[in-house]
Order: structure tokens, then sequence, then C-alpha cells
């Protein structure tokens, strides 16, 4: 069982990830990620300094520039703090990723252009992250542009502002959270299917 965080627990070890969304004025969105590992206990290397703590073995940054279909427009990586020299050599590498389109093949794409020794673990680890937040920050302005086609979801042309749906369990079809939110897709019916006729 779980122990909560008093004196029989060490701590040793705290990662941050941190991602906010903005809206441009160009129309864009801009997503910026951070992940910090801070040490809580001494770490020894045989060819480094040893890491204190209280220090931070990384601090990574990411900036990932979309657009409202998907596509990366624009990608700038930082290393503010590595345990090695190398590490800050793939930033420029991240460049690679405009023209990728968040969405089916997407993390394929990126293995092939960021994978293994061509990138950064904890860069690209922000990537899932950074698409997450992406979703989270664009969809209200997604769902209003898609009301403009009328209330019904199933006559949205974009069916992926309702990506969302069976991607969790309370937006289960069964559900009473889209019976409330989309009842014109509760018990069944996908976004872009023909809604009823009377």
């Amino acid at each position: 069982m779980f122990q909560e965080a008093d004196g029989d627990l060490e701590w040793v070890h705290t990662r941050q990830i941190t991602c906010r969304g903005f809206r441009r004025r160009d129309g864009l969105w801009q997503i910026e990620a951070s992940v910090a590992d801070e040490k809580g206990q001494t770490m020894e290397f045989k060819s480094r300094p040893t890491i204190s703590p209280g220090e931070l073995i990384h601090h990574l940054t990411l900036r990932v520039v979309i657009d409202d279909d998907y596509q990366i427009r624009g990608a700038e990586a930082k290393t503010l703090a590595a345990p090695w020299p190398e590490c800050p050599e793939v930033a420029a590498d991240y460049r690679k990723l405009i023209g990728l389109r968040i969405g089916p093949g997407f993390n394929r794409a990126v293995k092939e252009v960021l994978g293994g020794t061509l990138g950064c673990t904890h860069l690209t680890d922000l990537l899932g992250q950074i698409g997450n937040t992406y979703m989270q920050a664009s969809w209200p302005d997604r769902a209003a542009r898609q009301k403009l086609h009328g209330e019904d979801p199933r006559a949205w042309p974009d069916t992926r502002t309702l990506s969302f749906v069976e991607g969790c369990r309370a937006w289960r079809r069964d559900g009473p959270v889209l019976a409330g939110e989309y009842p014109q897709l509760a018990g069944g019916e996908e976004p872009g299917a023909e809604p009823a006729k009377a």
C-alpha cells in the first residue's frame, strides 16, 4: 500500500512537466512545454561531476506552433540543463517536426525523424503532452466553428473535433456525459453520420 509523504518516506526525485497553450494573433497555436528533473539525493558519475540534492539533472523546453489543421508550422527546442555535453546537440533537429501533422501516424513519423539516437528521450516524450495541450487549448475554438454548421454534431464537417468520444469512461457512448452534452451521439451514432430524418 501507499505511504503518506511523512517521516517514513525519503524524497529522491521530482519531475515537473509544464505545458501552456497560447492563441496567437496570426491564428496559429503556440504550445510550450518543459520538463525539469530535480534530484533529492546525491547522484555520482564516473565521467562528470556529482549532481547534488536540489540540482536539476534535466531542464528542457520545446515550443511548437500548430495550425488549425493539426500541422506543425514551427518547432524550437532548448536545453537549459542536461547531464551530458552531447545533450544540447539535438535541439536543432527538432525543427524536423515542421510539416508533420498531429493525428494518426504522428508517433511513427516522429520516430522516423527523431527516434533513438536522432533525438532526446525527454524532449520527444514532451510531444505527447504538447499534442494533448494543443487539443485542450484549441478545442473551444474548433467546436465553435463546427457549431456554425448546426448544433447536431453528426453534421459537423470536422469529425476530429469530437475525437475524444469513446476515448475514456466519461465519454463512452452509453454514458450520461455524452447524453448530456451531445445527445445526438449517445447510444451509438458516430460523428459524421447522417442525422436521422424526421
